[in-house]
């Protein structure tokens, strides 16, 4: 059964986000089993070779769905990974921001908050800078 257009692209979104992570779960559990993690692992390998086991499960799954509704999934272009990581980064810094932290305990100092405030502007004026270089659709920047 083919899917409305706009639950098409959710679901090949969901499959997109979940192929992603699983690929980043995958590098991480190879690190950890080669023994070449900066930190050892407390995980043994019976638990890694079961948790791939359910990854390939959740991969048989995403695929038959995606069969089932006739759902193609494209990787996205480089343009567009590059605006959702760019786009990711900015989130991160607007949480980031000192107001927002209330919750997380002690108030900053007057001193810290001008310099963490600093900080976040200006990696928020790289992201700008970087979103405004990757907009140009020539190579001359």
């Amino acid at each position: 059964m083919a899917l409305d257009e706009l639950h098409a692209r959710r679901l090949a979104t969901v499959i997109a986000v979940f192929e992603g992570a699983l690929d980043r779960v995958e590098l991480l559990l190879e690190t950890l089993q080669t023994g070449s993690a900066d930190e050892p692992s407390d995980f043994k390998p019976e638990q890694i070779c079961r948790v791939r086991e359910r990854m390939a499960s959740v991969r048989e799954r995403l695929d038959e769905s995606a069969k089932r509704f006739s759902v193609r999934v494209r990787k996205p272009g480089p343009r567009q990974v590059l605006a959702a990581e760019l786009s990711r980064l900015w989130v991160v810094l607007e949480n980031a921001r000192p107001e927002r932290m209330k919750g997380y305990g002690r108030e900053f100092s007057p001193g810290d908050k001008v310099d963490w405030d600093k900080m976040i502007e200006g990696l928020m004026s790289d992201i700008k800078e970087m979103r405004r270089m990757l907009a140009k659709k020539d190579t001359k920047i």
